[in-house]
């Protein structure tokens, strides 16, 4: 389970990333930050629930 749960959110943050840069592209920047914004948060999130497990937890 915590396998899918870290696929989850790699997946979430890899298609964030992709829309950023296409609104990029577009140079709508608001919407490219907060997309940005997302996908450092669904990193770090899958990063810290990958190392949750790791520690024992």
């Amino acid at each position: 389970m915590e396998q899918l749960s870290v696929r989850l959110l790699l997946t979430a943050g890899i298609l964030l990333l992709i829309a950023g840069v296409i609104f990029a592209i577009l140079q709508v920047w608001l919407y490219t930050g907060l997309l940005w914004a997302g996908t450092f948060g669904c990193l770090m999130a899958a990063l810290n629930f990958r190392n949750f497990k790791n520690d024992g937890g």
